[in-house]
């Protein structure tokens, strides 16, 4: 092989390398959304889309009463002692996805997570998401049957779909002490995004206030773009939630609400479309959710 035909190669393979890894969004999902957005300027400062698909908390709501709060970058551990302590992580805005911890604990004992949008919810049960109405959704949890470092993972039917603070408490007949060392989020929104913040629409004007609420309207319209298996499961469960339910064809969709509907819903469609065409620009999910309604429409005689 020629000295030519080595670079040749090598630029194939490097080129190979990037277009994969560049690719790769939820889940191994291959992106079809755009990567940058199509206006810059100033107003990209109101986008509420983080900049990374994992993110952490923003801060941390400090025990007993949860009123004082801390800077979740600052405090190196969160330390949970004995039965029924607990700790509040708070992401700054409504988030969705699976959660992930690393923990060292002293002796054994289950950790509980527990989900809510605000804080009047906060504590050792979810806020309600399953669609039976029938009570608060209750906690995942992670077993822990000996001392050390561990990590816990959600299971994907264990998704969530919307919450703000994450709630997570210590169950245990020792006096176990648990450190809770890093908690990570997998952000499930706009699946097949690698730019979260990649809008091909934008609004400005001199009311900061009106701006602030165009951008909030455009990231809601976001967490409502979600991968098609991530549906509720229906029959709807009267305990915990199960979001494992097939939406539609395709990667992406677009369902009427992040945290408990996550179904392609007629209703919302008047709105959701015009509005993602002047915001987002995702149309991938709009298409997916209209071609549910088209297959699956009921004609009347």
């Amino acid at each position: 092989m020629t000295g030519l035909q080595w670079v040749s190669l090598v630029l194939t393979l490097l080129a190979l390398c990037s277009h994969s890894s560049a690719r790769k969004c939820w889940r191994n999902i291959d992106c079809s959304g755009p990567t940058d957005s199509a206006f810059h300027g100033s107003w990209e400062k109101n986008i509420y889309a983080p900049s990374s698909r994992i993110i952490r908390p923003k801060e941390v709501l400090l025990p007993p009463d949860f009123s004082t709060t801390a800077d979740y970058a600052e405090l190196e551990t969160h330390i949970l002692r004995g039965n029924g302590s607990m700790v509040v992580f708070d992401f700054g805005l409504e988030v969705g996805g699976i959660v992930s911890l690393n923990y060292t604990a002293t002796d054994s004992g289950v950790l509980g997570l527990a989900f809510t949008e605000a804080k009047n919810w906060i504590g050792e049960w979810s806020d309600s998401s399953n669609g039976a109405f029938e009570g608060p959704d209750g906690a995942v949890y992670a077993t822990f049957t000996e001392p050390g470092s561990s990590s816990y993972v959600m299971s994907d039917e264990e998704l969530r779909g919307g919450f703000r603070y994450l709630s997570i408490f210590l169950m245990t007949n020792d006096a176990t002490e648990v450190l809770v060392e890093d908690v990570g989020l997998e952000l499930s929104f706009q699946p097949t995004w690698s730019n979260l913040r990649a809008y091909q629409g934008y609004f400005h004007s001199n009311d900061e206030l009106l701006n602030r609420i165009w951008y909030s309207g455009a990231y809601t319209l976001q967490t409502n773009a979600v991968p098609v298996h991530t549906g509720r499961q229906s029959p709807f469960l009267t305990s915990g939630w199960a979001n494992n339910g097939t939406l539609g064809p395709g990667d992406t969709i677009n369902i009427n609400g992040a945290k408990r509907d996550r179904v392609v819903s007629p209703g919302d469609m008047g709105i959701a479309i015009p509005s993602t065409f002047v915001s987002t620009g995702d149309l991938e999910s709009i298409k997916n959710a209209l071609q549910v309604m088209y297959n699956t429409q009921v004609f009347l005689r």
